[in-house]
């Protein structure tokens, strides 16, 4: 064969015969857009055997391994507004400082999940949340799905922590960046694909005119941990599953800028994950 017409092999064609587990990072409202690489996982006939997910990526992975398919977490994920979780009340607690009372949301939740405890999930999953007190990273693999999932989506300011056997824990992301822990020692995995959350698409940089230019954005809040340290963490953990013989692919297609009053774009979120994905998976 002459040089240069070597046959290639897509990234799709190479795991479809990998044990792959995938680990779903943090991003504000994020959720559409794992929903979407998940979406084109499974059209590119990739099962993961195994999830991981911090903040957003908690819910969209308990989705998926409690049961239901990419498409049909897509379409659950469109159909809700924000009243549908924006329970606003006083906003101190016994745990902590919240906005929302998060009744609302731990009933979709409920709603939605096709299972209620991990041991029920068809597929394993871990759901990272951090622990208040010690500011560690909890990594939550049975027991009650949905406190797990609430803690770790339980955004700083937004909703309040909540209690689980003693303990006050909140969101997933003030710790960590991607839960990649939980293949550490995993043999039953071949290849780790984090679904990772870049920089939003199309995100201004410039300072907004008027009075709203001294309104710091509500994700500013969440900064607990700097943006650098838990990249550097993600980044030793991925040099930790590499020395265990792991191989470790990045699918970060871009993003978009999403959040509680910013609703009428999640379809483009989820098409944007989506079609990124795809075509990541179908590149050689």
């Amino acid at each position: 064969m002459a040089s240069g017409q070597y046959p290639s092999t897509s990234l799709a064609d190479t795991l479809r015969h990998q044990r792959v587990g995938v680990a779903l990072s943090t991003g504000f409202f994020g959720f559409y857009h794992h929903a979407g690489v998940l979406r084109a996982l499974a059209e590119s006939g990739i099962r993961p055997l195994k999830l991981s997910g911090a903040s957003a990526g908690a819910m969209v992975a308990a989705m998926y391994a409690s049961g239901l398919t990419p498409t049909q977490i897509g379409e659950a994920l469109l159909g809700v507004t924000r009243p549908d979780f924006w329970d606003l009340h006083l906003p101190w607690g016994r745990t902590g400082f919240g906005l929302l009372a998060g009744h609302r949301f731990r009933g979709q939740l409920s709603r939605v999940l096709k299972v209620h405890r991990f041991e029920d999930c068809p597929v394993p999953v871990v759901v990272a949340a951090t622990n208040v007190d010690s500011g560690r990273v909890t990594y939550f693999s049975s027991g009650p799905l949905i406190s797990a999932v609430y803690a770790s989506c339980a955004f700083p300011y937004l909703l309040a922590p909540i209690t689980i056997d003693g303990q006050r824990y909140l969101d997933g992301g003030v710790g960590e960046k991607t839960p990649l822990v939980p293949f550490l020692k995993d043999t039953t995995i071949d290849v780790v694909l984090i679904s990772y959350m870049p920089a939003s698409l199309g995100r201004k940089k410039e300072r907004a005119p008027g009075f709203r230019g001294f309104i710091p954005p509500l994700s500013s809040f969440f900064m607990d941990t700097p943006l650098q340290e838990r990249e550097e963490r993600d980044r030793v953990a991925v040099e930790l599953l590499e020395k265990e013989g792991k191989r470790v692919i990045y699918l970060s297609p871009p993003r978009v800028s999403l959040g509680p009053f910013t609703l009428q774009r999640a379809s483009r979120a989820l098409e944007q994950g989506y079609r990124g994905a795809l075509k990541l998976l179908r590149s050689p």
